[in-house]
């Protein structure tokens, strides 16, 4: 299906992002009520529906941005700014709604923390090699 050897580590993070992101979003589709009881009370099952769409798309572009010669610098920067934005969004759910999650949940939401942040982490780290960043 994908031959590895010959691609970029930038190349093979956004296939592996694409991969779990598409899985993460099926099971939060499929799941969507028991999800959201497992994570809180207070969580309407339309928004694990709506973060598990939004996982699907995110899985599409990294997949899509792969094909080839793989992502170029701007699917890099969508890529890396993504996962910023993921990381603040789900500490300031910590911050903020800690109160109204289940320990489950919160655990949920370390752990989806520090799986962006390996992302995040190879796609920085791939771009870097790759030379897509130069200094204005």
């Amino acid at each position: 299906m994908f031959d590895l050897s010959s691609r970029s580590l930038l190349n093979k993070t956004f296939i592996a992002d694409g991969i779990s992101s598409l899985i993460a979003g099926t099971v939060l589709i499929v799941d969507a009520y028991p999800l959201a009881r497992l994570v809180s009370t207070a969580v309407p099952s339309a928004v694990m529906t709506a973060l598990g769409t939004g996982l699907l798309l995110w899985g599409a572009f990294h997949l899509a941005s792969a094909r080839k010669n793989g992502p170029n610098a701007l699917a890099a920067r969508i890529s890396i700014a993504g996962d910023i934005l993921w990381q603040a969004a789900s500490l300031a759910l910590l911050a903020v709604a800690y109160p109204w999650l289940t320990p489950i949940g919160a655990g949920l939401v370390i752990v989806g923390i520090v799986g962006v942040a390996d992302f995040l982490f190879f796609k920085m780290r791939g771009a870097s090699q790759a030379r897509l960043f130069r200094a204005a």
